[in-house]
């Protein structure tokens, strides 16, 4: 396979319209443009070779849904990714915004991506692995693809058909019985692991044909590290070679591996979201009788209480202090961070009990916990507006720096300043949102992302103001609390 080239490449490409789809169907102003959304199916073959007496043998596939942008109506791009599927609907509102399908990544603008020409995803990419060089028959078949009439187009003034592509990588975060092991299994099967040439890695063709990881997205959402992106200056360089794309694998690598807390850390981390969540179900059904009792006239509203009960708290203690001897870590599982977000203070009293250290602990995206309760104090609603902030209070008490910053550069104070800039409803009650601001202001004052509330250039977004962020939100575009 070491003569593997472009030309030893066929594609055969197959189309289809998505029936399903009819976002702006019956828009007379749209019909011109053609369908809004078109089904590929690609298969992969080598050339000059036989499989069951037929030429040229098929040695993997694509498939991938092309969105046609101009045939989408005003304000109509999330409703008809989600129409079509969760996965589009997942990286279709987490690149692009609703409007006018415009780009949300400036990396991705600075690329050439543009709303007057397709976005395509590419749901799935196979080859098959008894090859001798899987990864350069990959990487080929990508370049080839990319370069034929479904992404370049046959235009003859120069214009691509297709501005942007994106694919989400199979989920390969490793555990530690994983690193144990040779192989991996993904969705396609075995799969060698690639430590450097000659081996296959699903992420390594398409790094190799100038896709990326963008860090923007990944503070709304971990999984985004799974989304890979590329536009059309990307795809127009000269295809990398295998070893220069290893420091963008190594680091790929390292964020899927730290998504997700793993042996006793993950243990932890479950027994602790366990009892959180429980305890949340029970505050909110209280908070909404409260609330019912006090609007009828028939009492006075009382905030709800923590409802934790003491035995709960004794067998989560010896629990984790079992896992903590057998190697776990309260640190490392972001415990503290789950139980701050659903503002259980007898939860957090208990974690920073066992490990005070973990009150300085930052997530996968670089957040604190004191982050993490800012966002969720300033998202919680009472007849009396904002007033949940014991988590906040105790975290401070426990030594809780504000003047740390996450990946992007928002403190604490930033985050809580991002999260009133999109539920504005919370801005009436001014004397407890400025009480709340000021016990979060950092000592050095605000970042310069801060004061951006995390939107703009400096955090590698187009910045197209709160109502496009909020409608995002709703159709499952990701937020900071890591859903979807």
């Amino acid at each position: 396979m070491s003569g593997i080239t472009e030309e030893s490449i066929i594609l055969v490409i197959s189309k289809s319209n998505d029936d399903d789809s009819d976002a702006e169907e019956d828009s007379g102003e749209y019909a011109k443009f053609g369908r809004p959304l078109s089904n590929y199916n690609v298969k992969i073959c080598l050339k000059n070779t036989t499989t069951n007496g037929q030429k040229n043998k098929q040695v993997g596939g694509i498939t991938g849904v092309s969105v046609n942008r101009q045939a989408i109506g005003y304000n109509g791009f999330f409703e008809a990714f989600d129409e079509y599927s969760s996965e589009l609907e997942w990286v279709g509102c987490s690149l692009l915004e609703n409007k006018r399908g415009r780009t949300r990544l400036n990396s991705l603008r600075a690329a050439g991506d543009d709303p007057e020409f397709d976005f395509f995803l590419i749901e799935s990419f196979w080859i098959d692995q008894d090859l001798e060089d899987p990864c350069v028959v990959a990487t080929f078949a990508l370049r080839k693809f990319i370069y034929s009439d479904v992404i370049k187009g046959n235009y003859s003034y120069g214009t691509w058909g297709v501005s942007s592509i994106a694919y989400a990588l199979h989920d390969f975060g490793f555990s530690e019985e994983d690193q144990q092991d040779q192989t991996f299994s993904g969705t396609s099967g075995k799969r060698k692991r690639c430590d450097g040439e000659g081996c296959y890695d699903e992420a390594i063709p398409f790094l190799r044909n100038g896709f990326f990881q963008d860090t923007a997205l990944l503070q709304e959402n971990p999984d985004n590290c799974l989304i890979l992106v590329g536009g059309v200056e990307h795809f127009q360089q000269s295809l990398k070679s295998e070893s220069a794309v290893m420091p963008a694998l190594r680091a790929l690598r390292s964020r899927l591996a730290g998504r997700k807390a793993t042996g006793k850390d993950a243990e932890i981390l479950s027994r602790v979201e366990l009892l959180v969540d429980e305890n949340d179900q029970l505050v909110q059904m209280e908070s909404l009788a409260n609330v019912s009792r006090a609007m009828l006239g028939n009492a006075i509203y009382q905030p709800p209480t923590d409802k934790t009960t003491a035995q709960q708290l004794q067998s989560l203690r010896r629990d984790l202090d079992n896992l903590v001897r057998e190697g776990g870590s309260i640190a490392r599982s972001t415990a503290l961070h789950a139980a701050c977000e659903k503002n259980s203070i007898k939860v957090v009293k208990l974690l920073l009990e066992v490990d005070p250290q973990s009150v300085s602990v930052k997530d996968c995206l670089g957040r604190t916990p004191l982050m993490i309760a800012a966002i969720n104090a300033c998202g919680r609603k009472s007849i009396n507006g904002i007033n949940e902030t014991e988590v906040m209070d105790h975290l401070l008490s426990a030594g809780a720096r504000k003047n740390d910053v996450d990946n992007v550069g928002l403190t604490a104070y930033g985050h809580l300043k991002k999260r009133l800039f999109i539920n504005s409803v919370h801005l009436q009650y001014r004397a407890t949102l400025t009480d709340l601001e000021h016990k979060l202001y950092p000592p050095g004052g605000p970042t310069t992302m801060d004061f951006s509330k995390g939107s703009g250039g400096t955090s590698g977004l187009v910045d197209y103001g709160p109502e496009d962020e909020e409608e995002r939100r709703l159709w499952g575009g990701g937020d900071d609390d890591g859903d979807y």
